[in-house]
This record gives C-alpha cells, structure tokens and sequence, in this order.
C-alpha cells in the first residue's frame, strides 16, 4: 500500500512546505471582509494558501489576518510566524518583523538559505538580526538540534538506542535492539551515499551540510508509531493504521518510519531532496519527488557493495502494476503525470501514480540517464517545472510522442515480478505473515520444519543472504531468485536475540 503523505500548503519563502493537518482552524484574530470565507470553515492548507494569494494580490491586512489564525490554530508551528515576519517586513515594519521572525526561529525555523533569497525578507536582511544570524548560525544550529533531539526522544521514552550519523547529520532514535538498529545505521550510511553520488550531486562536498539543521530519523515501536500517527494525522487514522508507514515532516526535520525497510528508504530521499530543494530554490513536481522516492525501496546490493556502498534498485510489485496497467492501455501518459499535482498524486489512484512515478526513474536509470536527467532539471528548472522537457532531452527524444514508445516499449521488457508464494518456485518451508517492521513473522510450521530451519512461530526473518526482507513484498522477491535446494543463509530475530542459519529451500 502506499504511505500517505501530509498535505501541503505553500509558505511565502520559496522551497519550504509546510506539513498541515486537515483541522478545522480556530477562531482567527482578525477576520477577513464581508463575504469572503471564514477561516474556520477552511482547512489549514486552505487558510495558508489563502494567506498567500492575499499577498500576492497586495492585500496584506487580509494576509495577515489569515497568518495570525494559523499560527493560533497551531501554536507550534513556525511557518505562520515567519509568514507575518514577512508580511511585516513588506511594509516596513522592522521591528514587528524582527519580533516575528524571532518567534519563528524559537518554534523551529532551521533554514538561513530561505531567508538569505526570500524577497518578502529584504528589508528585514538590512536589520542587525539577520547579521546576528548569519554570524550566529552555527550556534543556533546546534542549540536546534538539542532541542529536536530531545524532542524525538519523547517518541522513544523507553531503552531507546541512539546513533549519530555525523556525514549526513543525522540523528537516529530508534525502539528497535542494538542490532536492528545498527543495521539500520548502516542502510542510511549506504543509501545517502548512492544518492549523493547518483541524484544529489550538490550534496556531495565535505562540508555540504554546514548550514543544514540536524535531521532526526525516529523509529518507534507500534504503540508509540500509533500514537504518533493519531496526532499527526487525526483520530480517524486509527482505521487505517496499518497503512501508514511514516512520514518526514520537513520544517520539523524529523523522519519518523514503523519499518526498517520500504518506508524508511522512500522518507530518507525526502530527507536529501529537500536540502537540495532547499540549495536551488526550487520545489520539485510531485512525481519527482516521489518517483525518487520509491525508486530505492527495492533495491540489491552488487558484489562489492560492502566496500564502496553501491546499490541497484530493481523491478519490483511497483513495476507490475505499471505492466499491468499498459496491458489494459490505462497507463497515465507521461504529460498527464509530469503535469500531476502533489494532492492528486496522492490521494488520486496512488498506487498507481506511484508505481508510474517510480517506473520512469528506474527507466533512466536503466538508460545509464538518472544523474543527467537530474542535474538538467534542476538547471531548466524556471522554464518547465514539470520536468517534462528535461525528460525528452535526456533521453534524446525530439517528439513526446517518441518518448512514450521508448518508454513504453520498455515498459514490455520488464520481467514480472513474484508478488506471491504461489508465483515461486523455492521456498522456506515455513508460513509466514508481514512482520513488525523489522522482518517478516514466521506464522506457523509443518512438523520437521523446526529442527531443519532453526526458526521458531514468532520469529522474525530479517535477510536471506545478507538481503534484507523487512517485508512479505522484499521477502517473495529475494526467494524468487533461488530454486529447491538452495543452500541460503537467514538471519532472524526471536526477542532481541539475533540468529543465523543455514536453510535448504523446499519445493513450493
């Protein structure tokens, strides 16, 4: 299933979205003029945007109205703050927006680039603060990340395990046992550097992330993941908990996932996409943004892998529906997908809208074209956002109409993957179910299969041969790649006791 994601709703600085519940809003200080909506019939995004066209329109009393709701409706957030820092510092008033940004800085705002290039902030660029801050910045930076540690603790309040990445300043709080968590260090340390050396080439140098704030990547149990996720996303969510993977909350930085495998992966490039956003000014289309992201939930590692950190994302369930799709001619044309909204592309078919976005990256990728096709995006990025042009240019196509045969007729060559244990022809000789997040749950066993297998009902099955199977989809695809009498290794987990056994594989 796919991971919802929050709603968005634009800031008046460039790059940053905010991250929005659908509340109802409060009462609002001021209220807008007669016949025009009241703000607590709308929701958050709904008020913010609203916010925003006020500006734009020059109405800045209104804006400001609208800004002071927000920011009463969640008085946690800084985004409203910093939007009336900016409303206050458009009409001159710098001391009202010093004041302002001051209260936004306090509730998290974390990114000098923003302020440095937002023209809402220029006269305010001329005050004393912001020479404070930019001299400041390291200081803040790190008073920041006490404070968003502490913060992400309080999700973890229970023999939490902490691991700091400080290459890609990242702060892992995790509920898992000292192993799991140390595999899941090392997954972030391998997938950051293939995607700094593949995608986000900007993020490459040693001192790449000198301004960036600290990103916390929180791990919880279920019970604290559902408690979590009911105040995140409202009461409602506990209907579809089992759906939610996680999600990252940019303007908090903080990442919070309740698997160690597909959902992790999808939010960590949310994690780099946004510094790298956030260097080029640029907010990226929704199938980018997401098509990067699931590129690498379903990836193997290549021989070497263990030496020099390289991966290799492969066809997986996502790339059947893709096939599948074709099959019935209801495949999306890439036009009508570049062209997709953030909202519509997850809220619109999404399993769909995601499997597509995927299939796309892992067609350049497959063309040696993923790094090129980025790196001219972001540089044509004011005269196609949508990152259609760029798409044709990379791949060489001079008609659109020439790009979706390409495309389509690779579509063709991709093989079907398993997606069941009916579709394999080796297995463990064991039942097994989806897991905790760290492994897939061994459910039951045939008489024998205890002395052959070395597992137990309860035990979790978290790699075959070193390739993690956090999950029933990544198990069926690793086993896929065997056949009866197989000799395989498998790790497993039974309490916080880690196990590895030598497993002949069975006929199915």
């Amino acid at each position: 299933m796919p991971r919802p994601i929050p709603f968005l709703a634009h800031c008046l600085f460039p790059i940053a979205y905010c991250l929005l519940s659908a509340a109802t809003l409060a009462q609002p200080a001021a209220q807008p003029e007669e016949g025009q909506t009241q703000p607590r019939r709308m929701t958050a995004a709904q008020i913010e945007a609203t916010g925003i066209e006020a500006v734009k329109a020059g109405d800045l009393d209104r804006a400001e109205a609208y800004f002071k709701a927000h920011a009463e409706q969640d008085p946690t957030t800084f985004t409203p703050w910093y939007n009336l820092a900016a409303v206050s510092s458009l009409r001159g008033d710098l001391a009202a927006a010093q004041d302002r940004l001051a209260q936004a800085l306090a509730r998290g705002f974390s990114d000098i680039r923003v302020l440095r290039a937002d023209p809402h902030m220029e006269a305010l660029r001329t005050t004393q603060l912001f020479e404070d801050l930019n001299e400041r910045w390291p200081e803040i930076l790190a008073a920041r990340r006490t404070a968003d540690l502490a913060a992400a603790e309080q999700l973890v309040p229970r023999n939490a395990e902490t691991r700091t990445l400080d290459r890609w300043k990242i702060e892992l709080i995790s509920a898992h046992d000292p192993v799991a968590t140390d595999q899941a260090e090392a997954e972030l340390d391998l997938l950051c550097a293939w995607l700094t050396e593949h995608i986000f080439t900007n993020l490459r140098a040693e001192d790449a992330f000198e301004e960036d704030a600290w990103a916390m990547v929180i791990l919880p149990d279920r019970a604290e993941f559902a408690r979590w996720a009911i105040s995140a996303f409202g009461p409602g969510v506990r209907e579809t908990l089992s759906t939610v993977g996680g999600a990252y909350d940019h303007n908090r930085r903080s990442l919070v996932a309740q698997d160690l495998g597909a959902t992790l992966r999808h939010e960590l490039v949310h994690v780099l996409h946004w510094r790298d956003m956030s260097r080029l000014g640029q907010h990226h289309a929704a199938w980018i943004q997401e098509g990067l992201a699931s590129l690498v939930e379903d990836y193997d590692l290549t021989d070497d892998s263990r030496t020099n950190g390289s991966l290799t994302p492969v066809p997986s369930w996502r790339t059947n529906i893709v096939k599948r799709l074709r099959n019935a001619r209801r495949l999306t044309p890439l036009e009508e997908l570049a062209e997709t909204s953030m909202a519509r592309l997850t809220t619109n078919r999404p399993l769909a809208q995601y499997a597509q976005s995927r299939a796309v990256m892992l067609f350049l990728l497959d063309r040696g074209k993923l790094t090129e096709f980025y790196r001219t995006y972001t540089e044509t990025f004011d005269d196609d956002p949508t990152g259609l042009t760029a798409l044709r240019d990379t791949l060489g196509h001079e008609s659109q109409g020439d790009l979706e045969q390409a495309y389509q007729r690779w579509i063709d060559s991709l093989p079907m993957v398993a997606e069941t244990g009916s579709d394999l022809p080796a297995t463990l000789g064991v039942e097994v179910q989806n897991g905790d997040g760290t492994g897939v749950r061994v459910s039951a066993l045939p008489i024998g299969a205890r002395q052959r297998t070395g597992l137990s009902v309860g035990s979790f099955i978290t790699a075959i041969n070193d390739r993690p199977t956090r999950d029933l989809h990544e198990l069926i695809r690793v086993l896929a790649d065997y056949a009866p009498g197989d000799t395989v290794t498998v790790s497993h987990r039974r309490g916080r006791l880690h196990h590895t056994n030598e497993i002949t594989l069975q006929p199915r």
